[in-house]
């Protein structure tokens, strides 16, 4: 039987428990009805975030000075949503759902594509409901939420969970780590609690074990990365010493070859297809290469370059767009737009966070 479940169910959850314990703990006073409201239903982010904290909603909420937001600032956040999701995730669209179903049709380099394809999708699909959900918040007077912060670019997956979905992150930090005792009980508690967290993260995407290994795949790489740390100053690798440009580029490697990784499970309707998705790249039954398109690489470029120069890209768009030649911005905004829907797709996949 099919569970009728209400849209966003998982984020306004998220709302509902921050809300309770920051009222339990007198860190908020209990609001008026028609506020609490308002901000449990808040419709630009319960579908898919960000998550935003009571505490600052209501102060914007009720407060009589709107965040007065720059028409520059939120073109930028509605043109790079709908790029990133019309144009950029509608195409990779393509490259990963059979993949992801059915692996056993597929040759090895076209399964490593469609993990790396995969890798992209997710964050341009996200990140581009997240810039969507800011600019409509600016229009209604709230402040955006910082929710992605070029990612890919991590050289740890301490520094990766910093930059990947930065309110849900945080959210967990304060309201599942800290609760269970953080780093206040010594080393092995913390890593037990990383782990337990990042589980618990995984669970919430899904009761399938393939979203529990994840999550907890994701605790275990944590505390390998404290591990490090935590290890006395003499035994430290000093590659980094010697070689420091070569380290950072291994860094990055390992992190995103393990984020890469980890996505199959979480990308794969089940665990029998993540293991037989890894079965593919290393013993496949198909040899021919199906996925040599320069499209899917041009399209993988672009998304790197988001993440090695999205800030600066945004904010050359922001300075062009703050010319006071009004005909010069409304054509440029029209060219873009237009390019946009061009490149797009005639049917758009939908939101993969819409599923949680």
């Amino acid at each position: 039987m099919q569970i009728i479940a209400p849209v966003g169910v998982s984020f306004y959850t998220f709302r509902m428990i921050s809300h309770l314990i920051d009222c339990y703990q007198q860190k908020i006073p209990c609001p008026k009805f028609i506020d609490y409201a308002a901000y449990i239903t808040y419709f630009p982010q319960i579908a898919s975030g960000p998550i935003s904290r009571a505490r600052e909603f209501y102060l914007q909420l009720n407060s009589r000075k709107k965040y007065d937001y720059q028409i520059e600032e939120v073109i930028v956040l509605i043109l790079s949503g709908l790029f990133k999701k019309y144009t950029l995730s509608s195409f990779l669209f393509n490259f990963t759902d059979l993949p992801f179903k059915v692996p056993q049709q597929y040759s090895s380099i076209d399964l490593i594509l469609a993990a790396i394809s995969y890798s992209c999708l997710i964050y341009v699909d996200f990140s581009g409901y997240s810039d969507l959900a800011n600019g409509i918040s600016c229009l209604l007077g709230f402040k955006p939420i910082a929710n992605f912060n070029m990612p890919y670019r991590s050289l740890s997956l301490q520094e990766f969970w910093k930059r990947w979905h930065i309110s849900l992150s945080e959210w967990l930090r304060d309201y599942v780590y800290f609760p269970l005792g953080g780093n206040k009980y010594g080393k092995l508690r913390k890593y037990l609690n990383l782990f337990l967290t990042m589980a618990i993260g995984g669970f919430w995407h899904g009761a399938g074990l393939n979203f529990i290994f994840w999550g907890s795949i994701h605790g275990l790489g944590l505390i390998v990365n404290h591990l490090c740390k935590d290890l006395p100053q003499a035994i430290h690798f000093k590659l980094d010493y010697a070689f420091p440009r070569f380290a950072k580029f291994c860094s990055w490697l390992l992190t995103f070859t393990f984020v890469t990784c980890s996505w199959v499970f979480f990308g794969t309707p089940n665990w029998e297809t993540a293991v037989s998705f890894f079965e593919g790249i290393f013993h496949p039954a198909v040899t021919s290469f199906q996925f040599n398109f320069w499209q899917l690489y041009l399209v993988i470029a672009v998304i790197g370059a988001l993440n090695l120069w999205g800030d600066r890209i945004a904010k050359l768009l922001q300075t062009v767009l703050s010319l006071k030649n009004i005909f010069f911005r409304v054509v440029l905004v029209s060219l873009l737009v237009y390019t946009i829907l061009m490149l797009g797709p005639s049917t758009m996949p939908p939101f993969i966070y819409f599923n949680f």
